[in-house]
């Protein structure tokens, strides 16, 4: 396949709109795979890496894209590498080569074969929202924890981290903005759900807090609710920020920093893959295949071409609740 060309979505400058466009198609190096890319769902990370505010060593020009699905078509070398030839597979693409195209590099140890049972739709969320979800739960092991509180409640991490942790006998105390969402989270059978939006929010959510002793908060909004919250839960509490849907900083007063012992850490991915060894990194890909098809699912709200490409990203954007666009990088 060299030489070839593929179509793609370019993101030739951060806070512009994708661009469709006839680009080489990528070729695998030693160790990586080179998939036929079949779908690819947008998340929240590629909407802030589309904007320019997420951390990443893939520079504009380039093609956006962290995860999808295929077929493992070219092996670049090596044991793992040809091992995964002509496989179905999920992958999380690195380097400039994105997974917005028709084709797709990989490092062999980031592509996950997947069951004939399983469709490309389901496997192709198996990565960034799957395996933050289980950082999520070893961070809360490890603080041993009984409950949490969580933003953003009704995304799609949100409804995987209820089902997920409920499994765990882990309380979710969840916090959503919109009266909808409530029903969402109950048929995931979600126990505590909060709407941020009505006046008894607060003094609500510090009953629940105080009487599950939920010291973990895992926030995805940022700006002025993540010290709203925490001043509602016990002392000691941490508030975990894996994302800033608010677009402000995250804050905390001082008194909650002095007196009440209470902070503010990031949880990254990218970072906490690099701690854990690589056979923590094996047992939490072999849960990611047992559990694709349940308590790591995925909601798919609809399909898109490439042709699609920004209008998809800003449908998204405006609700992700509904469940998540896919691009379907064949389809013409």
């Amino acid at each position: 396949m060299e030489n070839q060309k593929m179509k793609a979505l370019v993101l030739e400058e951060f806070g512009q709109p994708l661009v469709l466009k006839e680009i080489d198609i990528p070729q695998p190096n030693q160790g990586e795979v080179l998939v036929r890319v079949e779908s690819t769902p947008i998340n929240p990370s590629d909407a802030s890496f589309m904007k320019g505010s997420y951390s990443s060593s893939r520079k504009a020009p380039c093609v956006p894209g962290f995860e999808g699905s295929g077929v493992v078509v070219k092996s670049g070398g090596g044991e793992v590498a040809d091992s995964l030839l002509n496989k179905r597979v999920a992958f999380t693409a690195g380097g400039q080569n994105g997974t917005f195209a028709q084709y797709a590099t990989a490092n062999a140890n980031f592509v996950l074969p997947i069951e004939d049972d399983v469709t490309f739709n389901q496997a192709a969320s198996s990565f960034v929202n799957p395996l933050t979800v289980i950082a999520m739960l070893e961070t809360v092991q490890q603080a041993n924890a009984k409950a949490v509180v969580q933003s953003a409640a009704a995304s799609a991490l949100g409804r995987m981290m209820v089902r997920y942790f409920k499994q765990h006998g882990i309380e979710v105390i969840n916090i959503v903005r919109r009266p909808e969402q409530i029903q969402i989270l109950k048929n995931e059978g979600a126990n505590i759900v909060l709407n941020s939006n009505q006046e008894d929010f607060l003094p609500t959510l510090k009953a629940h807090a105080i009487e599950l002793n939920a010291t973990v908060f895992f926030d995805a909004v940022a700006g002025p609710l993540t010290g709203q919250v925490l001043s509602s839960m016990p002392n000691g509490s941490t508030a975990y920020v894996y994302g800033a849907l608010s677009l402000q900083e995250a804050s905390i007063s001082p008194t909650q920093l002095i007196f009440r012992d209470q902070s503010i850490k990031g949880l990254w991915l990218t970072k906490w893959l690099t701690t854990i060894s690589k056979e923590q990194l094996k047992t939490a890909i072999l849960k990611l295949q047992k559990l694709i098809k349940t308590e790591l699912r995925t909601e798919i709200a609809q399909e898109c071409s490439l042709q699609e490409g920004s209008q998809a990203v800003r449908q998204y954007i405006k609700n992700m609740s509904s469940g998540k666009i896919l691009f379907k990088p064949q389809l013409q």
